[in-house]
């Protein structure tokens, strides 16, 4: 039994000693584990989730108009009051439909002299959902002038309406580009950043190369943007040197300089069978090589 508890401490020894300063490691990081399973809770006690207000009584005049059942007061009410985006309340905010964060999201960009002009310019406003917007577009205008009213608002929308016509990446420019939902001025000039350096998008799906560009947003631009392979352009293998090459997302540097190596000393290439000489070349590597590079 003494035997037994002298091997047991020296197991311990040998296995659970630390130094005093790896005790206060091990005493800090115990600590930070604590307060990251803790302080959701802390927050949420402190701060406590508000529903959004949403008048009833709103809600029930608008599905009226919609459906085509509104009375003689509810378009007084209603139709002769649109409500200006850019002076709005928070409560006239709140009836719209709008989320908390959304009003902040709209306040902040007010304060900071921006100014809602269209309802091209909300749609920009990030987090008001797609059927939100399409719901408000009939309630709010973007103009001062009190003469104003929804139903001229509205004549004027339908004659200024015209088919959506989808966005060609290949072609475009950074200013249509920022007009899509979901798209500012940085993300439009990563895409167009990125396309440059491909030499011309093959398929849609590359766009999520594109760092900050997610799945997400490739589905809400589904039907607004499309890729025309044949504007693109192809890198002759034979003809093109090692710093265009090493240049292109899909060629490492590693890559460029063994292809280039290879057919100064063996002469062009005949083939992509010709590349499966080298090396570090196998199937996958020449499929991709294969999207963009060509033999001439």
């Amino acid at each position: 039994m003494k035997i037994l508890k002298l091997r047991l401490e020296k197991f311990i020894k040998m296995y659970f000693y630390f130094s005093p300063s790896e005790r206060k490691g091990i005493i800090v990081l115990l600590l930070l584990t604590i307060l990251v399973v803790f302080i959701p809770s802390v927050y949420r006690l402190l701060k406590p989730l508000n529903n959004t207000y949403v008048s009833i009584s709103k809600l029930n005049k608008l599905d009226s108009i919609i459906s085509g059942t509104n009375t003689a007061n509810d378009q007084e009410s209603i139709l002769t009051n649109p409500i200006n985006i850019n002076t709005a309340s928070d409560d006239e905010l709140k009836q719209l439909g709008l989320s908390e964060k959304n009003i902040t999201t709209i306040h902040n960009y007010l304060s900071k002299g921006g100014k809602l002009k269209s309802i091209d310019d909300l749609k920009k406003i990030y987090g008001i959902k797609p059927d939100v917007m399409e719901q408000l577009t009939p309630f709010i205008v973007f103009t001062n002038d009190t003469n104003y009213t929804l139903d001229n608002y509205a004549d004027s929308a339908v004659k200024k309406k015209t088919p959506f016509k989808a966005i060609e990446l290949n072609t475009t420019d950074s200013a249509t580009l920022v007009k899509l939902y979901r798209i500012g001025p940085t993300m439009a000039g990563r895409i167009i950043e990125y396309r440059n350096k491909l030499g011309g998008f093959l398929d849609i799906n590359q766009l999520m190369e594109i760092y900050g560009f997610d799945e997400d947003i490739l589905y809400d631009l589904q039907g607004k943007i499309y890729v025309d392979a044949n504007k693109a352009k192809k890198i002759n293998l034979n003809t093109v040197s090692e710093e265009e090459l090493k240049q292109h997302p899909y060629f490492k540097f590693k890559l460029a300089r063994i292809i280039i190596n290879y057919r100064l000393q063996h002469g062009n290439y005949k083939s992509y069978t010709d590349l499966l000489n080298i090396k570090i070349v196998n199937d996958s590597i020449l499929t991709r090589i294969k999207i963009y590079g060509e033999i001439k």
